[in-house]
């Protein structure tokens, strides 16, 4: 396999803010379907609508096709299978390979906090990178959602500590981590953290919402959440199964479970387009008590979609759609969606409501153009060599050239692994004069101002 992967195009010059993303993969028999890799991809897609100075070089078990942006590579790492196994194993010098002194890195985004420390540690001591890190945590191990014997939720906690700026999906979750860190931390180490948490809603994209809800739906509930104790899933088919007993006139749609558990149940399983198709040809949705109380994406996957969603009565549910339904018990469930398989009108009226809010709440455009300001702030803030009888020097050697780059400009200073290269980096990137290219090779450019002489 090549050191890297990455799509083929002509390089244009700009200014590059060049981001390591390390990622959280827990579902790697199909990565297209893994929630890591749809949050990346929208993250990415988003930014590059805001801006176009960005370069990402993806850390990934394999290559993703989804996730071939013009401004991306690709490049490879194994991580285990088992995801209490994947949480706590770093390999240093499969990571050290990636990060070689042909490339540039001014910031790491990481998704595995876990991993954080091992990251910086490898950067800061075995090469002359000094980024700034921030990133975005997926999932803490609560001692009442890990379904394995030994917690990493500690392991969450230090690596936090790494970041200046970790994001996570519900102010709910980032009480609960407050809560549970009462139990190890002294209070110091919990106001930093709560500091470092920055709450960001994983929205949807404007272009995906449908314009207005299907009117002709079949009778068919829809569970599109992994169907797991976390997730509620036995009790959400104790419901159906007493709503079974008072009606048979439904199908019951579960596309994560792998075979049908019942008799009225379909596990239907499609590519993105047919999955959302399917949805919008739902009566209504069920979001059920979690818990972890984080994001739920298949509730906006719904309803995006226009399928209304009964939610468990818990904030969680309440940051992502306040003027839903909510339900607190299973006779109150049951209820509820015995109100949207008889009253279709009721259940439009939902549908739309529902189309409303993603509009106009819950857009991921948001959250990203907050996140692009603290990039930009973040790169501020890297060490700046400024002036320097060196820095004059290499700038000669890029005014002399016709484009080098970061590899021929290392050779040439005869510069090992103990010079650190970021505050150099900085002091060319903040020069009038100074162009990097996007590509995942740095090289450098020298641009004569209409007052300079060629």
């Amino acid at each position: 396999m090549n050191d890297f992967f990455s799509y083929n195009k002509e390089v244009k010059l700009q200014k590059t803010i060049r981001i390591l993303v390390y990622p959280n993969i827990t579902y790697l028999k199909d990565l297209k379907k893994d929630s890591y890799i749809q949050a990346i991809k929208q993250q990415i897609s988003t930014l590059n609508e805001i801006r176009d100075d960005l370069w990402f070089y993806l850390i990934l078990p394999e290559p993703v096709e989804d996730l071939d942006f013009k401004n991306v590579s690709q490049h490879f790492m194994k991580f285990p299978s088992y995801i209490p196994a994947m949480r706590v194993h770093f390999d240093t010098f499969d990571f050290y390979k990636n990060v070689t002194k042909k490339f540039d890195f001014d910031l790491v985004m990481s998704h595995l906090p876990e991993h954080t420390h091992q990251i910086k540690n490898m950067f800061f001591n075995k090469t002359h990178h000094w980024p700034n890190l921030f990133g975005y945590c997926h999932w803490f191990d609560f001692k009442n959602t890990a379904t394995w014997e030994v917690s990493s939720f500690n392991q969450n906690i230090t690596g936090l500590l790494e970041y200046d700026r970790c994001y996570l999906n519900t102010e709910y979750q980032k009480q609960l981590v407050l809560t549970e860190m009462k139990d190890t931390f002294n209070q110091d180490t919990i106001d930093k953290v709560d500091e470092i948490l920055r709450v960001q809603y994983l929205g949807v994209k404007e272009s995906d919402i449908l314009e207005k809800t299907n009117e002709n739906t079949d009778k068919i509930i829809v569970f599109n959440h992994r169907p797991e104790e976390y997730k509620d899933f036995n009790n959400f088919m104790s419901v159906v199964d007493e709503l079974r007993e008072q009606r048979q006139d439904f199908k019951v749609w579960i596309p994560l479970l792998n075979k049908p558990n019942r008799d009225y149940v379909i596990t239907d399983k499609f590519e993105k387009a047919g999955y959302y198709e399917k949805l919008s040809n739902c009566r209504v949705g069920l979001s059920p008590k979690q818990k972890y109380g984080g994001w739920s994406v298949a509730t906006t996957d719904g309803l995006m979609n226009g399928t209304p969603y009964i939610m468990y009565d818990e904030l969680y549910y309440k940051e992502l759609q306040s003027n839903a339904e909510f339900f607190k018990t299973n006779s109150q469930a049951i209820e509820l969606l015995n109100k949207y398989l008889d009253d279709n009108d009721h259940r439009n009226e939902m549908g739309n409501r529902g189309l409303d809010w993603m509009r106009n709440n819950m857009l991921f455009r948001y959250s990203m153009e907050e996140m692009s300001e603290y990039i930009d702030e973040l790169v501020s803030r890297l060490p700046n060599l400024k002036k320097s009888e060196k820095i004059e020097d290499i700038k000669r050697m890029i005014r002399e050239s016709h484009g080098i780059t970061k590899g021929e400009l290392i050779q040439k200073l005869r510069w090992g692994g103990g010079i650190t290269w970021t505050p150099y980096r900085r002091a060319l990137m903040e020069d009038s004069n100074v162009y990097d290219i996007d590509d995942a090779t740095p090289t450098y450019h020298w641009v004569w101002g209409e007052s300079e002489n060629d």
